[in-house]
């Protein structure tokens, strides 16, 4: 058995590097910014910087090899400057190159001119930048780039989580990966403490998701995309990350089978037993795993009137904190939860935080729907009548709920058979909607990855509450070439 196990390693390995070697025609450049300091909008510092040299040291962990990191930690004066970097950060690229842009400011989403604006400042100047005009900056850098955004309604830059139908992906296309920290309509929420230590969550799950392998199902040794969103919305609970393209295979990160996880965090292997709770159940039970001597908190933080009360959590101490650090080892453990306004139903957030020494740091969160045992959902269902996958584009379906429930969203054809599913009994989550409001995203392939028959297919949707059944459909959406 031992040999069978060697070998089976050894073959892994084998794969790993034939890949790598594979690929020695493509030179990986990455650009980091983050503006801390600004003229009209509130000091994030030093979070924008911490989250550059985290972005930084994962790069240097890539098993791939980045030939070049540019690091505008400082902020950037406007955006002619940061075009001027963008040229001077990917210059030498071609067709065979990966460049990755990350982007950690302040964003906002006009909902009057339905357009998707980042703010550019280094604490003196300040300019917005439209996401046309990134596009545009980006369009003159050879080969596939990937973008990161960390910021603010940065899912408007690729038309995800908006209602509105008016707003588009600016990246549209074979060439933009795209990867947002929050919806249309969400902040993305940055922490710091009084020992001057800060980041945003969003960025602190990204890279520790993937330098722990914790987003590598497959344990491939290759992080794809689409594994790295996945892994977020498991992870990541205080806002929705979005992608494009939505089953991005895109390689984001890679690494040795072989060598030992690298995670930062002192806490790792954090499982919820459910992420769902009913009206009436205030236990929730989780484990997780201590890596290094460490003393443990827990915040439970509620969503209510459209907002997290981050500003009034429930705090609790572990219970072995009074005798000194937690010991390495798996941990189980249990919170009762306390709402104050008594309402039956709504989201949690849970967060760990792990104090070592005068530094303390979010270890990792999880999302929680609470849903009431009984009530009419009020299921409605909208999307656009057309989209045309060839030209890379998707189809945004919003679904109105009255209340946080679990949905199942399928896709099908004008003989009512099924042609994918692209969510099965998914519970809810914020989206910062004045209604209760969810979003799907369908790319026009069916269940087996396939491109479908151009033609016209219906989104139905599903919500099971007290053991009945409520359903709710779209109109017809034309898929195909357009006219």
């Amino acid at each position: 058995m031992k040999r069978r196990i060697f070998a089976a390693a050894l073959l892994a390995c084998c794969l790993f590097f034939a890949r790598a070697l594979a690929q020695d025609a493509c030179v990986r450049r990455a650009l980091l910014v983050g503006c801390d300091a600004f003229v009209s909008h509130d000091d994030l510092t030093p979070s924008a910087a911490l989250n550059v040299e985290r972005m930084a040291r994962l790069l240097q962990t890539d098993a791939r090899g980045y030939a070049a990191v540019t690091r505008m930690d400082g902020g950037v004066s406007g955006v002619e400057r940061l075009e001027a970097a963008i040229g001077a950060a990917f210059a030498g690229a071609d067709a065979d190159d990966e460049s990755l842009v990350y982007i950690c400011t302040h964003a906002m989403y006009d909902r009057i001119a339905y357009e998707a604006l980042l703010v550019l400042s280094d604490g003196r100047t300040e300019e917005s930048l439209t996401a046309a005009r990134l596009r545009a900056a980006l369009d003159a850098v050879p080969g596939h780039k990937t973008v990161i955004l960390d910021a603010c309604n940065s899912g408007a830059f690729i038309a995800k989580g908006a209602l509105d139908d008016r707003v588009e992906n600016a990246f549209t296309g074979a060439d933009y990966a795209v990867l947002t920290s929050a919806g249309a309509y969400e902040n993305s929420f940055l922490w710091h403490d009084s020992s001057s230590m800060g980041g945003g969550y969003f960025t602190q799950e990204l890279c520790e998701g993937l330098r722990s392998r914790g987003f590598d199902l497959d344990a491939d040794g290759v992080v794809t995309l689409f594994e790295a969103y996945r892994g977020l919305l498991e992870s990541h609970g205080a806002s929705t990350v979005q992608v494009y393209p939505q089953q991005a295979e895109d390689a984001l990160y890679a690494y040795d089978p072989a060598a030992a996880p690298a995670g930062e965090s002192p806490l790792g292997e954090i499982w919820l037993d459910t992420d769902v709770l009913a009206d009436g159940e205030d236990t929730l039970y989780f484990s997780y795993t201590v890596r290094r001597p460490v003393r443990v908190q827990y915040q439970i933080v509620y969503y209510r009137g459209g907002q997290w009360r981050f500003n009034a959590p429930q705090i609790l101490e572990d219970e072995e904190n009074p005798a000194g650090a937690l010991s390495p080892g798996r941990k189980e453990r249990s919170v009762t939860l306390v709402s104050e306004d008594g309402d039956p139903s709504g989201y949690v957030l849970l967060q760990i935080v792990a104090q070592e020494g005068r530094y303390a740091m979010l270890a990792g969160s999880r999302l929680i729907s609470v849903q009431p045992r009984e009530g009419l959902p009020r299921l409605r269902v909208g999307c656009n009548p057309s989209f045309v996958p060839a030209y890379g584009e998707e189809l945004s379906i919003w679904v109105r709920h009255a209340f946080p429930c679990s949905l199942t969203v399928r896709v099908l054809d004008t003989s009512g058979h099924i042609v994918c599913r692209l969510a099965y009994k998914t519970p809810s989550r914020p989206t910062g909607t004045a209604q209760e409001s969810s979003f799907f995203y369908w790319d026009g392939r069916d269940s087996t990855g396939e491109p479908v028959p151009a033609g016209a297919y219906v989104i139905e949707v599903a919500a099971t509450v007290d053991g009945t059944t409520y359903r709710a459909r779209s109109g017809w959406v034309s898929v195909g070439d357009r006219e």
